[in-house]
């Protein structure tokens, strides 16, 4: 077996953050003119100001299933996950429907604003089987594709008969033992070197907190 592909990571969970800066004009003298002078205070920009609209999204703009999750979200958390047959519908809902909670600060709801936070959650890992015609060296270790254990046995043959094979997210919690030692799989009077790739996606969890 060729080493394991360095994990990707699927953006399950990405924070945003910016700054905003400002530059004086030069003066009389050639010297930046203050864009601020002692006495003024400096003031925050209301999330209500138009100016800084496009940080807040209104509840009647979230689809149905934001909203529920933004409803769940004020009673505790809600999870957002990656959609394959093998992750159940209870652990959350679909990535696609994350995006108004990491793209706004604030959630405006029955005239109240909610403040969004966002971190990761469980983490699920997919993989992802390749293999070639291959030359094992004299030490190699040769797996007859029959003697695989079943659990893995049509996956190999899949990525033998097609080049690779694709385990979904929440499929394996890890690579298979009985794979992991195995570097080539004999199958049908050829030698297949064998290769893995493995891909991480963290849970996006999301929770609010009524602005006071």
């Amino acid at each position: 077996m060729r080493k394991l592909v360095p994990a990707v990571a699927l953006a399950a969970a990405i924070l945003l953050a910016g700054c905003i800066g400002g530059v004086g004009t030069p003066g009389t003298d050639g010297s930046p003119t203050p864009t601020q002078t002692a006495t003024e205070t400096p003031t925050t920009a209301s999330p209500t100001s138009t100016a800084e609209s496009e940080r807040v999204v209104a509840y009647e703009e979230l689809n149905s299933h934001q909203q529920q999750a933004f409803r769940d979200a004020i009673d505790g958390e809600a999870s957002f996950v990656p959609n394959t047959s093998y992750v159940n519908d209870s652990a959350g809902y679909d990535f696609e429907h994350v995006d108004p909670f990491r793209e706004h600060e604030y959630v405006r709801y029955e005239g109240e604003l909610y403040e969004i936070s966002t971190h990761p959650g469980e983490l699920y890992a997919a993989y992802q089987i390749r293999t070639s015609v291959g030359s094992p060296g004299e030490n190699a270790t040769v797996v007859a594709l029959e003697d695989l254990p079943e659990r893995v046995r049509e996956e190999v043959r899949t990525a033998i008969i097609e080049g690779e094979y694709y385990a979904p997210y929440g499929k394996w919690d890890s690579l298979p033992e009985s794979l992991q030692d195995v570097e080539y799989v004999r199958y049908e009077n050829e030698t297949y070197e064998t290769a893995y790739v493995v891909g991480d996606a963290w849970a996006t969890v999301v929770t609010v907190e009524k602005v006071e």
